[in-house]
């Protein structure tokens, strides 16, 4: 559930949802999910809460290998798709034992690299089956910001899923985001969200051990060392997610992948994202 449509019911949905965010720093720590698109999206939105939130599972939707060599490393070009989504595996194994998540909670549903769009409606059908099985108060995702397709794409899913397991019965979860990148004031912003009113954010400022740890987690994606580089291990922010209509595009002016050449654009993207939700029995949901 997002924040404009709180549907779940109990006096904790209010207290997960609102100011001061406590539950992030201290007190008790609701059963969560992280549903993110790529090894590192984890590391970059809440390497320094992922410790302490002891999420039941961490699920990467893509394996983080495009069929498009343009994108891959210069230093691993020729490695070839498979190898490179296995040293991708291996990398984030890595990160997430220094940040205190167990090997055996990283869970990767497979979708290609930049097309995780083509595959949204089986993809939120899966997500359904595993709110089911886990029960999570709390779900972590990506905003709905033009960054990367991927982004978008897993952020339509969990609003899907919230949507059509409260439909199925079962108590939806909050959906909260991490900020990542965007590019809606015209240039790359890292760790900022694209404001929605009304909606509360909060900015963590990371301690010194913490910021330690999350550049010690950074450093054990050496292959993705050039594509990390503007992010910063200062300061994490949080929200709980707005409504969104996926049909639109989530910024005026060109999105960010769109800047960079990705062999979809948002148009395509919103067409994929419209037919998802016909598919899915939402077409009549004007938002998420």
């Amino acid at each position: 559930m997002n924040l404009a449509v709180l549907r779940r019911q109990g006096p904790s949905a209010q207290e997960l949802a609102w100011p001061p965010f406590s539950w992030l720093s201290s007190g008790r720590v609701p059963r969560c999910l992280v549903v993110l698109a790529h090894p590192d999206d984890e590391t970059i939105g809440l390497g320094a809460r992922i410790g302490r939130l002891s999420p039941i599972e961490v699920v990467h939707v893509t394996d983080g290998a495009p069929r498009d060599e343009r994108f891959v490393p210069a230093g691993l070009a020729g490695i070839g798709r498979e190898r490179y989504a296995a040293l991708r595996r291996e990398e984030v194994t890595r990160a997430m034992s220094a940040g205190n998540v167990p090997a055996g909670r990283l869970r990767c549903l497979g979708a290609v690299d930049q097309e995780a769009i083509e595959e949204a409606p089986s993809l939120t059908r899966r997500l359904v089956e595993l709110f089911a099985r886990t029960r999570p108060e709390v779900v972590f995702t990506h905003p709905y910001e033009g960054g990367h397709p991927d982004h978008d794409a897993v952020a339509l899913a969990v609003h899907a899923a919230a949507v059509l397991a409260l439909w199925n019965g079962v108590t939806a979860p909050l959906i909260f985001e991490a900020a990542s990148y965007h590019a809606a004031r015209g240039r790359l912003l890292t760790g900022e969200f694209i404001a929605h009113p009304g909606v509360p954010e909060i900015a963590l400022r990371l301690s010194d051990i913490e910021a330690s740890r999350k550049r010690a987690m950074l450093a054990c994606f050496a292959s993705q060392r050039e594509v990390l580089a503007p992010f910063g291990a200062e300061v994490e922010r949080f929200r709980p997610a707005p409504a969104y209509d996926f049909r639109r595009p989530p910024h005026d002016g060109p999105l960010h992948y769109e800047r960079l050449g990705f062999p979809i654009d948002g148009a395509r993207w919103r067409r994929l994202a419209a037919k998802t939700l016909t598919l899915l029995g939402l077409e009549r949901e004007l938002c998420l």
